[in-house]
């Protein structure tokens, strides 16, 4: 329980010891500036990461971040994909053809995963998993992550801060 005073003029906050142990909120600043035909998908998988892991914020801002979201396209047509430059850092490309054959907003909650510190968990995954990704097939909608997947993201953050390096990426 938080007891809050007014303090010469100041607003002051006291917390309980049991919230004194509670995770540090880790704010990741996102720009959507080249996400194209994706903006509203990404919108989406920024609200769903931000109310499933409620110690990470991403945080929309309109200018470059040091987390960017681009829309692209190759001759293939498919191929979403991360460059991470440490948590909660780097670039999420976004292949306008995925959006063709997979839940636009599935592509990027599955993409930003990554970011967050997530890998990819291969053929025969469930469509439950985000990090299932195409291997869930394109009739699978699911864009929320599952109670495995968030407590991996808030383990994550509670021994890591944005920037660190994310163990399984290169």
């Amino acid at each position: 329980m938080s007891t809050v005073a007014l303090v010469c003029g100041v607003l002051v906050t006291v917390s309980t010891p049991a919230q004194a142990a509670d995770a540090e909120l880790e704010v990741i600043p996102i720009d959507l500036l080249l996400a194209g035909s994706y903006t509203d998908a990404a919108r989406e998988a920024i609200a769903i990461w931000n109310t499933s892991v409620p110690t990470i914020r991403f945080v929309e801002q309109d200018t470059p971040a040091a987390l960017r979201v681009m829309e692209y396209k190759t001759a293939r047509g498919t191929q979403s994909h991360v460059n991470i430059k440490g948590a909660g850092r780097g670039w999420v490309y976004l292949e306008v053809g995925d959006a063709q054959l997979y839940k636009p907003s599935r592509i990027v909650v599955h993409e930003l995963g990554h970011i967050l510190s997530l890998n990819d968990i291969g053929p025969g995954s469930p469509c439950s998993k985000v990090m299932s990704g195409a291997w869930g097939g394109s009739d699978c909608l699911n864009d929320k992550p599952d109670t495995s997947e968030r407590a991996a993201v808030r383990a994550f953050f509670a021994a890591h801060d944005v920037g660190d390096k994310v163990p399984w990426w290169g």
